[in-house]
């Protein structure tokens, strides 16, 4: 599995011609390693987070155009002006939100994963993926299709129920054994 250790990308030594001549290259195999994955995708946070930031500028004119017009900080500001400072502080409660919430569920993701990750490689690393058939081999026990190991290494390191989240794309031969 030294393809899917370097993220998809393996690197191999080509000798060409005579002597001291060798030309190195760089394969990309990005389906097998999304496959055989050793822990689950990130969650996908952006659109929260970028909302988040948009939110930001949205409060700060709001506020500003309401602080500008200069009977916010007077006796009685007109219903408007009300409805800015309004607009104001939701704004900013939804950017504070968002952003905190996003912040979280990447925290929370990457100390799930770093707890369960020595567990998860050491199924991960006894086994051995054959491209040709597409299933993967291990010396201890019969050979599985790439979503079954897949389940099988994120279940060590406990992640399991994300095996069926984030299936394996295209199509797996069954083993024929």
């Amino acid at each position: 599995m030294p393809a899917v250790r370097l993220g998809g990308q393996s690197r191999f030594r080509e000798e060409a011609g005579g002597g001291d001549r060798s030309v190195s290259g760089l394969e990309v195999v990005p389906r097998l390693a999304e496959a055989l994955a050793l822990v689950p995708p990130r969650p996908a946070t952006a659109g929260r987070t970028a909302l988040g930031v948009l939110l930001v500028p949205v409060s700060i004119a709001t506020f500003l155009v309401g602080s500008l017009a200069g009977k916010w900080f007077a006796d009685g500001p007109g219903a408007e002006l009300l409805l800015l400072g309004w607009i104001s502080a939701f704004a900013l409660l939804g950017a504070i939100l968002l952003i905190a919430t996003s912040v979280r569920t990447q925290r929370a993701f990457r100390a799930r994963i770093a707890a369960g990750r020595d567990a998860a490689e050491e199924v991960w690393s006894r086994g051995w993926c054959c491209a040709r058939c597409t299933v993967v081999h291990r010396a201890d026990g019969p050979a599985m299709t790439l979503q079954e190991f897949r389940r099988a290494v994120w279940s060590a390191g406990g992640c399991g129920e994300l095996a069926e989240v984030h299936r394996v794309s295209g199509t797996t031969a069954a083993p024929g054994y």
